[in-house]
């Protein structure tokens, strides 16, 4: 058991729904309008952590962007906090699409390891 995808953004099919955008995820569903929460990645790894030793404080507002790589998290100074999980990869197309997304810290511990959980809504 397990899944099938290869973790990469090809895994994630667009479809084009009335008005022609691509709004990633074959569901049916229009993901790329709906705000979610969500525990970050790699904390540990990105600027943030590396260059201050700690995590930012609850009510730090954020934005979401690809960094090339992944979809990343950033202070609104454009200091990386960490990652989006893979279930969030449909997000790239709806950037593509001209979403933005952005949203604020709601729990922020460094012990007993680095952790950042936000809240985030989308923008147009």
């Amino acid at each position: 058991m397990g899944s099938s995808g290869s973790g990469s953004f090809t895994d994630y099919s667009k479809r084009k729904p009335t008005g022609g955008m691509n709004n990633g995820g074959g569901s049916g569903d229009d993901n790329c309008g709906k705000g979610f929460s969500t525990s970050l990645e790699e904390v540990s790894r990105c600027f943030y952590f590396i260059n201050y030793a700690k995590v930012p404080k609850v009510g730090t507002s954020v934005n979401i962007f690809f960094n090339g790589l992944r979809l990343a998290v950033e202070t609104v100074k454009g200091e990386e906090i960490g990652y989006l999980p893979t279930k969030y990869n449909y997000i790239k197309n709806c950037i593509a699409d001209g979403f933005n997304y952005a949203g604020v810290i709601n729990v922020a511990h460094l012990s007993p390891f680095p952790n950042i959980t936000v809240d985030i809504i989308p923008t147009t």
